[in-house]
C-alpha cells in the first residue's frame, strides 16, 4: 500500500523546497550583480516574490522566508550582522499583507490587478520595515551599519526604503506569471481538497 504523507508533513517538505529556492536566486542574483552586471548600480531580490507566494500557500508560515531571505540579503550585501537583522526583522512586516485575505484568496488570485496589488504591498511592506529597524537602530548607535555610514537616522530610513525599488517589479511580474500556473499560486489546503474530490470524481465514474 502506498504511503502518505500528512499534510504537516507536506507543509514542512513545501516549505523547505520553498527556502532553497529562495537561497539559489538569492545568490545567483547576487553572483549576477557582482560580475556580468557589476558596473550597474541596481539591487533585486527574489524575497518579495517568494514570501507573496508562500503567505498565499500558507499564511503566516511566510515569516519563515521573510525571515531567512533578509538575513541572507542583508549578508550578501553589507557584510555586518547589522545589515541580516535590519533585513531579516524588518522584512517581517510584510506579513500585514495577510489582511489581503479578507477578500478572498480565490478572488485575489483569479483577478489580475489584485494579484499584482497584493505582490506590491508585499514588498512596499519590506521596505517599509526595513526603514523603520534601521531607523531605530541608528538612532540607538549611528555606528551600528559600520563606519562607512555616514546618514543621518531619516537619511537611513529612507536609502533603505528605496534602495531595493527594483524588487517591487521583480514581484509583481513573479505573482503575475506564477498565478497562471495550476496550484502554485492558490492556498495549499484549498487545493489539496479540490484535487482530492476531483479524484474522487474520477473514480466515482469509473
Amino acid at each position: 500500500m502506498k504511503r502518505q504523507i500528512t499534510f504537516a508533513q507536506y507543509r514542512t517538505i513545501d516549505l523547505f523546497l520553498m527556502v532553497i529556492l529562495l537561497v539559489f536566486a538569492e545568490v545567483g542574483i547576487y553572483i549576477a550583480k557582482a560580475t556580468v552586471y557589476s558596473g550597474q548600480l541596481f539591487q533585486a531580490s527574489p524575497t518579495g516574490a517568494i514570501v507573496a507566494l508562500v503567505m498565499m500557500r500558507w499564511n503566516g508560515w511566510a515569516a519563515i522566508p521573510a525571515l531567512l531571505g533578509g538575513l541572507l540579503y542583508g549578508a550578501l550585501r553589507g557584510g555586518l550582522w547589522p545589515y541580516g537583522i535590519v533585513y531579516g526583522v524588518g522584512n517581517l512586516l510584510s506579513l500585514a499583507a495577510l489582511l489581503w485575505f479578507r477578500m478572498g484568496k480565490d478572488k485575489l488570485r483569479s483577478e489580475a490587478l489584485p494579484t499584482m496589488a497584493f505582490g506590491l504591498t508585499v514588498q512596499v511592506l519590506m521596505q517599509l520595515g526595513r526603514g523603520i529597524v534601521a531607523l531605530v537602530a541608528t538612532m540607538a548607535d549611528p555606528a551600528i551599519l559600520g563606519q562607512g555610514n555616514q546618514l543621518e537616522p531619516l537619511e537611513t530610513f529612507l536609502s533603505f526604503i528605496t534602495s531595493d525599488s527594483l524588487s517591487i517589479l521583480l514581484t509583481v511580474v513573479a505573482l503575475w506569471i506564477v498565478r497562471r500556473i495550476e496550484g502554485l499560486f492558490e492556498d495549499q489546503k484549498s487545493y489539496l481538497l479540490r484535487v482530492q474530490q476531483q479524484e474522487l470524481q474520477v473514480e466515482g465514474r469509473e
